[in-house]
């Protein structure tokens, strides 16, 4: 019996492709050491007692970089004061604080405080609130807390003037001395 050859295009096909798939490949190069820096004998030692081993390496180039100018972005905080509430508190605040209403005005400014935490505002009528009860140490503290939230440089002013008296009526002439440096400043 004689066997008969089938043809398989799949096969032949295949055979074809990786045929010329191999025949694209190129040897890679082959890889040259890279060059060692010289080694010299110039051996050097520090008063120290520290062996230097220098390299003959060549000097890196130094550049100039042109860095351009940056503008400063002012940041607006939203503290707040825009709020229906805390502008109606600040209001019983302030009249409270006229009539001579102390407690009346530390309620308010304190729940004011609360709806709009980073409000200088607050913090200016409460330290002034605790000046007037012979509060210095707090009236400072919370003065210095309202100008790290101040934007303005008139809230400021109010803030360090609150500040410098309460330091007047402590006699601490380094708060004295900070609070006139910084209403100079202003």
């Amino acid at each position: 019996m004689r066997k008969t050859q089938t043809f398989h295009p799949n096969k032949t096909l295949l055979g074809l492709i990786l045929a010329a798939l191999a025949g694209c490949q190129s040897l890679p190069a082959p890889e040259q050491p890279a060059e060692k820096p010289k080694q010299t004998n110039k051996v050097e030692t520090t008063p120290e007692g520290v062996v230097i081993h220098p390299y003959d390496v060549p000097e890196i180039g130094r550049k100039a970089i042109i860095v351009p100018e940056q503008k400063k972005s002012v940041q607006k905080l939203d503290d707040g004061r825009s709020l229906p509430a805390f502008q109606k508190l600040m209001q019983q605040t302030q009249a409270a604080y006229a009539s001579g209403k102390l407690n009346e005005a530390e309620s308010a400014a304190t729940q004011a405080q609360r709806l709009a935490p980073q409000s200088a505002e607050t913090y200016l009528y409460l330290a002034m609130i605790a000046n007037r009860k012979n509060q210095p140490a707090n009236a400072e503290a919370l003065a210095k807390r309202g100008v790290s939230y101040a934007q303005s440089s008139a809230m400021k002013k109010q803030l360090w003037q609150t500040i410098l008296k309460a330091g007047q009526q402590q006699k601490k002439n380094s708060t004295i001395n900070q609070a006139l440096t910084e209403l100079k400043r202003l």
